[in-house]
């Protein structure tokens, strides 16, 4: 799997678990597992928690701390995200540096 690859699975993937996160009004902790996990399991490992609690035991967490600060559901521009109710993180991240709603060229 290229780099880019890799990321777009990360975007959908990270993308699901904040709207999970954010329909439960709870924070999201998350982490790598693995570069390379066996067929059929998830490289990435993550919690839901109760707001401002802590994170996880265990090293190489991040805990995005949705609960309040997460914006209602939009309608995605044109070009924005396809079949989506907002651009996923890394679209987002993209528009932010480089002003639209998608990756840069490969």
């Amino acid at each position: 799997m290229n780099i880019q690859d890799r990321l777009s699975a990360f975007d959908r993937w990270l993308t699901g678990r904040i709207e999970e996160a954010r329909v439960g009004r709870k924070d999201l902790a998350f982490r790598d597992l693995a570069l390379h996990p066996p067929v059929g399991e998830s490289p990435w490992e993550y919690s839901l928690l109760e707001p401002g609690a802590r994170s996880p035991q265990g090293e190489g967490w991040s805990v995005y701390r949705l609960h309040g600060v997460w914006p209602e559901a939009v309608e995605a521009p044109s070009g924005g995200a396809k079949g989506r109710g907002r651009p996923g993180l890394i679209e987002a991240i993209a528009a932010a540096l480089f002003g639209k709603h998608e990756l840069p060229p490969r």
